[in-house]
């Protein structure tokens, strides 16, 4: 029997379909998701849901294309955006990128009528070449990587003797002063998350740790024992996005936590070059994290949107550590 296609918000999923749905992410990606975590990931949007195209065979959801809504200022004007993720198909089900885009359709004609004027999201490899070649989304750009590494043998075992370097780099890196230019201190995002205790409600679960910062600033941050055994504490997202309150986030992260991590990391799009963590190089890069979307309403937001220095993106923004 071919395969059937049906739409579906989270909120009109049948307990069986919820469960179906929380089996398939465990098959494709490995890893369990509880119903807790479906549903706070999915139903505590500004929508009150989601939306899931599904691929169903005799009755049982083999795949989904799923679309997350969220608040962005765009420009001065708060817009409803969606984002991409947790694209799935069971392994005997991937025979070419039909089904891919007939889920992908039914979500898209959906949250148009939801008044959603933009989607977006950081395909995988494997993802990236349907997203932007079959559903025509347009590059945006790519990450970067930001790091501090505390115990340079926990990244390259050969020089663990040299441990004791790299922390003490650390320390004095971090103990030299701040600049105090007023540059420091500007403003230039013009596209980012409407952050609040709604969306931290959704995003965060109580293993991320926060930091106030002062002023209205503040630094959220998780630590992850990533392969190989490194202690990877991931500053997730920094507000506002200036060069003097990433500096003291950076302070204050260290602070906490430099007796139990060894790398700090940033994974985002800065605007300024940080005085504590170093860039990667492209050929460094852990993996490659490319951003990429398209414009459902012209009339809502415009071809700024491409431009990846107009935008706060770091890893707050997508459904990663």
């Amino acid at each position: 029997m071919a395969p059937q296609y049906i739409f579906r918000k989270t909120n009109q999923l049948a307990t069986s379909e919820e469960d179906g749905f929380v089996q398939l992410f465990s098959r494709v990606f490995g890893k369990q998701m509880s119903f807790h975590q479906f549903h706070r990931k999915y139903r505590l949007t500004p929508f009150g849901y989601s939306y899931h195209g599904l691929m169903l065979a005799n009755d049982k959801i083999v795949g989904a294309y799923n679309i997350i809504p969220y608040i962005y200022r765009f420009f001065g004007r708060d817009v409803t955006f969606g984002l991409s993720v947790d694209t799935m198909i069971d392994q005997q089900y991937r025979v070419g990128p039909f089904s891919l885009l007939k889920m992908a359709n039914l979500v898209m004609e959906a949250i148009k009528q939801d008044e959603i004027c933009f989607v977006f999201g950081f395909p995988n490899d494997n993802a990236y070449e349907f997203t932007t070649k079959v559903l025509k989304w347009q590059d945006i750009g790519e990450l970067d990587y930001y790091v501090l590494p505390l115990n340079i043998g926990a990244i390259i075992p050969k020089l663990k003797c040299l441990d004791f370097l790299s922390r003490s780099f650390a320390r004095v890196l971090i103990g030299l002063p701040r600049c105090r230019h007023k540059t420091q201190h500007e403003y230039c995002i013009e596209i980012e998350k409407v952050a609040g205790k709604a969306f931290d409600q959704h995003r965060y679960d109580s293993g991320y740790s926060m930091v106030d910062l002062g002023h209205g600033g503040r630094c959220v941050y998780n630590i992850y024992m990533e392969d190989q055994n490194i202690r990877t504490l991931y500053m997730i997202d920094v507000y506002p996005l200036t060069a003097a309150f990433f500096d003291k986030a950076v302070e204050q992260v260290y602070a906490q936590s430099r007796h139990i991590v060894d790398i700090i990391l940033y994974v985002g799009a800065l605007p300024f070059r940080p005085a504590r963590l170093f860039k990667l190089p492209d050929w460094r890069k852990p993996r490659r994290i490319r951003m990429c979307g398209k414009i459902l309403n012209g009339e809502i937001v415009d071809d700024r949107i491409f431009q990846l220095e107009n935008w706060n993106a770091n890893i707050s923004n997508f459904d990663v550590r």
